[in-house]
């Protein structure tokens, strides 16, 4: 199910609404001066209808639409930051009572500004103010983006991201920009339907959105201009890189479909699936492998040692997925070409990349079986 769409909110709402769904804002119109604020210094905003041209391209993308999917998991993520509890400990109040929110969107009036927090939102007697609700920024007209799905998916999927790695502190920019372009390449790969018309368009988008899709398929950013693999912490620290890892992750059979134990689901199910139901089969396979990073990642970060690259996020979902590890480090180690294990990596042969393919699977076999570090290169 999509979730609720959202009306006007009073002064005696707590929150805008359920958190297992969305609603589209527009900021106030000031006749060229600053935009209004409430006495607090919201900014002020007013509910867009789903028919408002300014709306109706997103409503219908979480419809019919990979958005949609994305949209879904950061529901997943708000509930595990809401009722995760690992060790007696559990997400901060501010990121709970942000987790208890609808995902929102603001059309128009946000600069350059991706997302924000906190907003008051104009009703019949006034404005009532929502410091704990994070926002998304979209363009004004969205429908003018004929590679809305891809933007979406990149957008919200950073939400997510960041609502699950953000406990303490300012969450790894590397890799909430990379669980983003993951899911930005997915999109552009998702089909609706039959035909030319079921996709993206290959030309559609920036040059930028189709670059990120060619770089991540053919693995540009493990290696550097002359072919051989990057330094280990240049790959740890480029978000391309992370976004490729987790991007065949989701590709997996072997991951990303693979049911996980019970309990892995347990934060996102609860009371939700009868007996006997598969919650791998409900969620789907796409969002299975969400709900299994997610539920890692958050697992990390509540005992006290949150993923800060794609390394750390790697060896954190082994730990969760004990039986998934070895093939969850096998896919690590030969997207990386085993250069943050040892000092170099291993160089594809030319003309014959699959040549190097078992030495990199023996590679990625000491590093599950414990006898090398995922980041061993880091310190040679």
């Amino acid at each position: 199910m999509l979730g609720t769409i959202l009306g006007a909110g009073c002064h005696g709402d707590t929150t805008l609404g359920t958190p297992d769904s969305f609603a589209v804002y527009a900021p106030i119109e000031a006749g060229g001066g600053a935009p209004p604020r409430s006495p607090s210094g919201l900014a002020l905003v007013s509910s867009v209808a789903p028919d408002d041209p300014r709306a109706a391209a997103v409503y219908r993308e979480f419809g019919i639409g990979f958005a949609g999917e994305v949209l879904r998991t950061d529901y997943l993520a708000k509930q595990l930051v809401r009722d995760a509890l690992i060790g007696g400990r559990r997400y901060s109040e501010a990121a709970r009572a942000a987790a208890a929110e609808p995902t929102a969107f603001v059309v128009g009036g946000a600069g350059s500004e991706k997302a924000g927090r906190g907003l008051a939102l104009k009703g019949t007697f006034g404005a009532s103010d929502h410091p704990n609700v994070n926002w998304i920024a979209l363009d004004r007209y969205p429908d003018h983006d004929n590679a809305l799905p891809q933007t979406l998916a990149g957008l919200i999927g950073r939400s997510a991201a960041a609502r699950v790695a953000g406990a303490d502190g300012p969450p790894p920019a590397a890799l909430l920009e990379g669980y983003a372009r993951a899911l930005e390449v997915i999109a552009r790969e998702w089909r609706v339907g039959e035909g030319a018309n079921g996709a993206i368009p290959p030309g559609a988008g920036t040059r930028e959105q189709r670059d990120l899709f060619a770089a991540i398929r053919e693995n540009r950013y493990a290696v550097g201009a002359d072919g051989a693999p990057r330094p280990p912490g240049e790959l740890l620290a480029d978000p391309g890189l992370a976004a490729t890892v987790l991007y065949r992750l989701v590709q997996s059979k072997s991951v990303g479909r693979k049911v996980a134990p019970p309990e892995v689901y347990a934060p996102f199910v609860t009371d939700r699936i009868p007996p006997g139901i598969s919650p791998a089969a409900v969620l789907g396979p796409f969002r299975n492998f969400q709900a299994k990073l997610l539920s890692a990642w958050g697992r990390a970060v509540l005992e006290g040692h949150p993923p800060r690259d794609i390394a750390d996020l790697v060896e954190a979902y082994g730990r969760a997925l004990p039986a998934e590890r070895t093939e969850v480090i096998r896919i690590f180690v030969i997207t990386t070409y085993g250069a943050t294990v040892r000092p170099g990596g291993v160089r594809l042969p030319a003309g014959d990349a699959g040549a190097a393919l078992p030495e990199l699977t023996a590679l990625g076999a000491q590093v599950a079986a414990g006898k090398l570090s995922a980041r061993a290169a880091l310190s040679q």
